[in-house]
């Protein structure tokens, strides 16, 4: 994720969020979208989230490149793809419209998730477990493993919730320790 920032039409800085991925036009060109807080996201020209979609549509904008296919990453690297691990691109379309939401100070699915989390922890409840579940999901796959802000932990402590039948309270307990940043956030 990178910082950025345009120039609006009267001459106002507009922030951004850059993201990496991949515009094919003939050959694939590793490139920075712009995700800006006005809603415009910058993949070789400026679009709304509805045109961005029709660019992800088209292949314009790709997150995966077919091995053997030519791959540029400016003044980098030019030659035959060989990658093997790629974002979806529906995953990438998630995060995009995650960075808006995040830009305009709307809730992130994450905010969503942690809040959801909080909540299975208090009230352990089948509802609330399947409230985390579907906001754990609605996470873009490739940013699920820190939600919780450590990464080493992989978020295990959401999965262990969403995909064990029973919870002892000992767990339940040692999360709300673990995790005690949550409440203050909350709050």
């Amino acid at each position: 994720m990178l910082q950025i920032y345009r120039n609006g039409a009267n001459g106002e800085i507009i922030r951004g969020i850059g993201l990496s991925a991949f515009i094919h036009n003939w050959h694939y060109y590793e490139t920075i979208i712009g995700v800006f807080e006005d809603g415009t996201i910058d993949c070789w020209g400026l679009v709304n989230f509805e045109e961005f979609k029709s660019k992800v549509a088209e292949g314009w904008v790709v997150t995966q490149v077919p091995k053997g296919a030519r791959i540029s990453c400016h003044h980098l690297y030019y030659g035959n793809s060989t990658l093997e691990f790629y974002i979806e691109i529906d995953e990438f379309v998630k995060e995009v419209e995650d960075t808006i939401d995040r830009l305009q100070g709307k809730q992130t699915v994450a905010e969503t998730c942690i809040q959801a989390f909080a909540r299975f922890l208090t009230l352990p409840t089948e509802e609330n477990k399947s409230s985390l579940r579907a906001a754990y999901n609605a996470i873009p796959k490739h940013l699920r493993i820190y939600v919780l802000g450590d990464m080493d932990c992989k978020d295990s402590a959401i999965r262990t919730c969403i995909e064990n039948t029973e919870i002892s309270q000992e767990f339940l307990e040692m999360f709300k320790r673990d995790y005690d940043w949550i409440w203050e956030q909350l709050n």
